[in-house]
């Protein structure tokens, strides 16, 4: 049975390898610039390969990681754990230090991904000492809610008999419905300062466009997102009263009003069109499932890594190997996902006009150094929006 798991991982590392070089030779044989002009489609490709070659390496390590967790890092965590007499905190602690343990793995893909690849690119303006603050924040996280998540679901396991997995479902749906209610006024703060949008006439104008749409928000905010990174980005954090409008800093200093209406008229067009629920929707039968499959899974698949039959060594065999299912759901989701984009971008449109719609993305694809091609497999599989030339292309037809 081990055999036969890792090299379904073997497989499905093969699979992603393949998709990356696919798309790496895609984007060499793309020589006649679109969108961009020739010096930003050149630097765009130049990123977009050095991504792909980063992933493949990446894909490969998470590979042998996972191969070592299987052959004896698994084993070797539970046994450490051996003197906690109480079976179920034994279980959360080892599905916490697990969670822990591989954020520490991933470390050095992190500081390369930071201070090599994307100061090579000119993104990324982190500090040695935010970076580590940062990392250090998150992995209190981990060790807080990881261990506080994983006693629940345990005890569901524990308590609950063969129907415990609709029971973790329904805990974990909650959860994460629950994070997303807190993540802009309890979350992102501990990464970000967040302040009201001090633009007065650009607060007035989304506020406009906010009531013209129905959209209730507590407020519209300005991140110091270029801290990190240069990039562009806003959003819409929150559920409910606890809805706000989040602008990077990077995103109000380089676009003007116009085109960051037609952003935030894009992001609305979701919410208009309901898209958002849409997408809820779609993931809870995803978790559902996810959780059908690993709840009824036979003993003998993570019992073969040396775990013990429990709730922990399921746990840890689920983190492990779910990839494996992901893979058949991840172009089901990225199709979903690129399906409501062309819709939110005619309601971005019709908020200002289509010339500051076209504008403002193709200043995100410049600044962000997005490259406005795509293998047609990569997208299907990976892409959660069109390339920026379909999107472009669709908008200039209207």
């Amino acid at each position: 049975m081990l055999e036969i798991l890792i090299f379904l991982f073997a497989l499905f590392t093969a699979y992603k390898v393949v998709l990356s070089i696919l798309q790496i030779k895609f984007i060499s044989g793309c020589t006649e610039p679109v969108v961009l002009s020739a010096s930003e489609f050149q630097s765009a490709a130049q990123v977009a390969i050095a991504k792909q070659k980063f992933e493949i390496i990446h894909n490969i390590y998470t590979f042998i990681i996972v191969a070592i967790w299987s052959v004896w890092g698994a084993n070797a965590l539970q046994n450490s754990l051996s003197g906690v007499e109480t079976i179920l905190v034994r279980d959360a602690l080892l599905v916490t230090l697990f969670l822990a343990i591989g954020a520490v793995l991933n470390l050095p893909f992190e500081i390369y991904s930071t201070f090599v690849m994307d100061k090579k690119f000119g993104f990324s303006n982190s500090t040695a000492r935010l970076f580590i603050t940062d990392f250090i924040k998150s992995l209190v996280m981990i060790l807080i809610f990881g261990f506080a998540i994983s006693w629940i679901l345990l005890l569901c396991y524990d308590l609950l008999g063969a129907s415990w997995w609709i029971w973790a479902f329904g805990i974990s749906f909650g959860l994460i419905l629950i994070v997303n209610l807190i993540y802009p006024t309890l979350i992102a703060p501990i990464f970000n300062k967040i302040t009201p949008l001090e633009n007065s006439d650009l607060n007035l104008a989304i506020n406009e466009l906010l009531n013209s749409c129905g959209f209730k928000s507590s407020g519209v905010y300005s991140m110091d997102a270029s801290k990190r990174d240069n990039r562009l980005n806003a959003y819409f954090g929150g559920l409910g009263a606890t809805k706000r409008v989040v602008l990077f800093d990077t995103l109000i200093n380089k676009l003007d009003k116009d085109e960051i209406i037609a952003v935030l008229g894009h992001e609305l067009g979701h919410f208009k069109h309901r898209d958002i629920i849409k997408n809820i929707a779609l993931m809870s039968i995803i978790l559902f499932i996810l959780f059908a499959i690993f709840g009824n899974i036979p003993a003998s698949f993570y019992t073969a890594l040396g775990l013990e039959e429990s709730g922990g060594g399921l746990f840890i065999f689920f983190l492990l190997y779910s990839a494996l299912f992901m893979v058949i759901v991840e172009p089901v989701i990225s199709t979903f996902s690129r399906s409501h984009e062309f819709g939110a971008d005619e309601f971005g449109a019709k908020q200002t006009s289509k010339d500051s719609m076209i504008l403002a993305l193709k200043k995100l694809g410049k600044e962000n150094k997005a490259f406005p091609l795509s293998h047609p497999l990569y997208s299907m599989v990976y892409h959660s929006h069109p390339t920026l030339y379909e999107r472009l292309n669709r908008l200039e037809n209207l």
